[in-house]
């Protein structure tokens, strides 16, 4: 097998990456993207897994899957967010109360709430962060 020279730069692959997170108009299967990260190993090895789909400046666009029972820590985002599930059932906990989301449900915090997700059922749901607040 050859190897390439430490300075070769980036791979094929990282190039396609880049172009897939970077790129001026993407186009994302999710069904296919979903059933990737479900059977990726860092999927396996903990309540939930994340792939981001899209990094622009001021956006990130992620696909996060996480188990029945699952938890996602309390956390903050340092940008405004939005929550939209795709299948599943999960609760957004925030600010003292939680709301439980169901498929085709969408929420927005605002920038720096802390918040926290619990998997009711196996979900999967698309993170949006980002954008600014306008007065």
């Amino acid at each position: 097998m050859e190897q390439k020279p430490s300075d070769a730069g980036p791979s094929d692959t990282d190039m396609r990456y880049a172009q897939r997170i970077g790129g001026p108009l993407i186009d994302f299967d999710l069904d296919g993207e979903l059933a990737s990260l479900r059977a990726s190993d860092s999927y396996h090895a903990a309540d939930h897994g994340a792939v981001t789909l899209v990094k622009h400046r001021g956006i990130r666009i992620v696909l996060v899957a996480i188990r029945a029972g699952g938890q996602m820590q309390e956390h903050h985002a340092d940008s405004p967010i939005t929550v939209h599930l795709l299948h599943g059932r999960i609760r957004f906990e925030a600010e003292g109360g939680g709301l439980e989301l169901t498929p085709g449900r969408l929420i927005a915090a605002a920038a720096g709430i802390p918040h926290r997700v619990v998997g009711i059922e196996e979900s999967a749901f698309i993170l949006t962060i980002g954008g600014r607040e306008d007065g």
